[in-house]
């Protein structure tokens, strides 16, 4: 018998309508929508350019670290879209479209064999590829270029190709599951516990079977199960050789984040894990939401109130003791392996987000439970439907067809007006998607001056991460600005070299960054000023300011003085002033530039606080300068290491200060008395003597 093309169709419209509808949420608007790249985004589109720069890589110490899939498959939308940030969303869109597809899949795998009995089996994959379609938190994250969008569909293709084996008894389908199992290593950390799911499910299925009287799975399938492994150890081999040579990657960033570290915590494991495991369990019963607003209406749970209750009843009908009017809804008989077979691997996938307490519940460590999750709403909503049915005596499939449509009808309108009304205008993005960044690099791109240099001071404490990755995306190559980590060993050097050639530097102050406090020595300033840097102007935006600095020639060399001048004060007996030095005259923007060697002589209780005073011969204070005491790494006085600290400072007298000597002080206090320290019974410490 001939199948007529209109018959396969007809059977596939239904699924391509859901896709259709998956594709328009996650495409409408993608190039503005949101407005910029976040900074992790860029880190996977840096990630990328490597690739296509033809620097291949297998892991990116990046961002926590980075699986390297997404990187090489942005190549082809970089080749067809350019070097862009729709590229990278577009990305993240597919995989979005492709998890709805794959969740399909599976959970046709799951169930099309089952019996359909009056309950429907075969329309759990549609409804359950129909619900992640409208699904806020997935539309959303499939709108923003992480990595982790591939995990839901490898995921699926993996547990969906294993179900088609055990249904169909082919090794091949056993091959394509090993590859995706291997393959999802490749995605994103959580990726990592989908062994688990399948070590959990073939033991707890060869437990029931054996005290069923059946033979297990593992019996039966031993040899392709065996095969699958083989496949997904050897997809795996190149990582797990990277990790063999670098072994403090493989869990840097789950260290970091893991509720295990005290840091994370508190000193309170159990009562941390009571928490995290509420809120994250509470997404799924409209209790909770990720307060993120980058991935979030913040405190939006994962499912609305209505599919909480389906969800619900999907659990209690997958672990089969939900029962109605003493018919019994969960099948003791074929389908019980895969409704054990959803819980589990539902519950394996909230672990990540479990195991990390950092802003319970986390939507984004939550993505592996999509397929499933959806799997158990659809679940809960055919056995809804089922019942309603047998109560106004309809036809079942009618009823359930009626509620699905009405169910997820709604959850679509109200993930529209969420996500591109109230998400999109009343959220405030310009942090979250680094706008700021966006608007620096246009700014940058749109200087033609061949003799400006921007310069970027980064925090020394931020090590590699000090890079600012959305900037860095939009130049794709050479960016014409230099990073300067502000480290007093290196940094005169750093910003020679930058300066070379140059006859204006234009320095990004960070205002409300991470590297807000990059200078907070003042060791750039000091430096531009005691080379005689000119100010010019300063251009403040929302998030940075940009300082333009006239060089005395394009040769420019900068240096930090040799601090000699001996000054042997001892402080309360604790801290030691040392050395000093005073510049000879004023800077060229009319500045007294003073430096001095600080050592802890005994432990520091406080966070002390100097200041640097120029004084008249009359005793009257012209310029004064007060900052807290810090390590070149940024330590207060109560961190310090057993070491001398140089600090440096810069003093302003008014321009109509007559013309004679003045004397350089320093006072150290108490920041919240105010009280000072002392050197035998004296507060100030003379550092030396500026003719102006």
């Amino acid at each position: 018998m001939t199948v007529k093309p209109f018959d396969s169709l007809k059977k596939i419209t239904p699924i391509l309508t859901v896709l259709a509808i998956a594709a328009i949420f996650r495409l409408w608007l993608l190039d503005s929508l949101p407005p910029a790249l976040n900074f992790d985004e860029a880190g996977n589109g840096i990630a990328a350019l490597d690739i296509a720069h033809g620097d291949f890589k297998i892991w990116w110490d990046i961002g926590g670290g980075k699986e390297p899939l997404m990187a090489y498959l942005t190549q082809p939308l970089f080749w067809l879209f350019g070097i862009t940030p729709l590229a990278l969303r577009l990305y993240a869109a597919l995989m979005g479209i492709g998890a709805v597809g794959a969740t399909y899949f599976l959970a046709r795998q799951l169930f099309s064999a089952e019996p359909d009995d009056g309950f429907g089996w075969k329309l759990v994959p549609l409804w359950a590829a129909f619900g992640l379609a409208t699904a806020f938190w997935h539309v959303s994250l499939s709108r923003i270029a992480f990595r982790a969008n591939a995990l839901p569909v490898v995921e699926a293709l993996a547990f969906g190709f294993l179900w088609r084996g055990l249904r169909s008894r082919r090794t091949a389908d056993f091959l394509w599951a090993g590859g995706f199992i291997g393959l999802v290593m490749y995605t994103y950390l959580a990726g990592r516990l989908l062994p688990v799911t399948l070590i959990l499910f073939f033991g707890a299925e060869t437990i029931v079977a054996w005290r069923r009287g059946q033979s297990p799975l593992l019996v039966q399938f031993w040899r392709q199960l065996l095969a699958m492994v083989g496949v997904a150890v050897a997809v795996d081999l190149p990582l797990a050789i990277f990790f063999a040579r670098h072994p403090a990657l493989l869990n840097a960033r789950a260290g970091a984040v893991s509720i295990f570290s005290p840091a994370m915590n508190g000193g309170d494991f159990w009562g941390t894990l009571w928490h995290t495991t509420a809120t994250t369990l509470g997404t799924f019963f409209a209790a909770t939401g990720d307060p993120n607003s980058l991935v979030n209406i913040p405190g939006k749970p994962e499912l609305s109130k209505v599919l909480a209750v389906f969800f619900a009843v999907g659990v209690l009908k997958s672990i089969g003791i939900f029962t109605l009017s003493n018919r019994r809804v969960v099948s003791k008989g074929e389908n019980w392996h895969g409704t054990l077979f959803a819980l589990l691997a539902w519950g394996v996938m909230l672990l990540p987000a479990i195991l990390a307490p950092e802003g319970a519940p986390h939507h984004l460590r939550l993505i592996g439970t999509a397929p499933m999750t959806y799997i158990l709403v659809a679940l809960g909503l055919l056995a809804v439907g089922d019942w309603l049915a047998r109560r106004i005596r309809f036809n079942p499939m009618a009823v359930t067809v009626a509620l699905a449509v009405l169910v997820f009808g709604v959850t679509g309108v109200q993930t529209a007006r969420d996500y591109f009304s109230h998400w999109a205008n009343q959220v405030d993005h310009y942090m979250d998607f680094d706008v700021y960044a966006a608007e620096l690099a246009a700014t940058i791109a749109a200087d033609d001056d061949p003799l400006a240099r921007y310069i970027i001071p980064m925090d020394l404490r931020a090590a590699h991460e000090a890079r600012h990755y959305s900037l860095d995306f939009y130049f794709a190559g050479e960016p014409p600005y230099r990073y300067l980590p502000v480290d007093e060993h290196t940094l005169a050097q750093s910003l020679t070299e930058s300066a070379r050639g140059k006859s204006i530097l234009k320095v990004v102050r960070w205002t409300q960054d991470k590297h807000r406090e990059a200078d907070a020595k003042g060791l750039v300033t000091f430096l531009l000023a005691t080379a005689n840097a000119m100010p010019v102007a300063a251009d403040p935006a929302r998030v940075y300011t940009i300082e333009t600095y006239r060089l005395p020639d394009e040769n420019t060399a900068f240096a930090f003085p040799d601090i000699r001048n001996p000054v042997d004060a001892t402080l309360d007996g604790k801290i030691q002033v040392r050395r000093s030095w005073v510049a000879n005259g004023l800077t060229a923007s009319g500045q007294v530039a003073v430096a001095v060697t600080f050592a802890p002589i005994a432990p520091i209780a406080d966070n002390l606080k100097a200041s640097v005073r120029l004084v008249a011969a009359d005793g009257s204070v012209v310029a004064q300068t007060d900052r807290v005491l810090l390590h070149n790494w940024h330590q207060p006085t109560s961190l310090w290491p057993p070491e001398e600290v140089n600090e440096y400072y810069l003093l302003a007298p008014p321009a109509d200060a007559p013309a004679g000597e003045y004397s350089a002080r320093l006072v150290v206090y108490h920041p919240d008395t105010l009280a000072p320290l002392t050197d035998n019974g004296q507060v100030e410490v003379s550092l030396g003597v500026v003719s102006r």
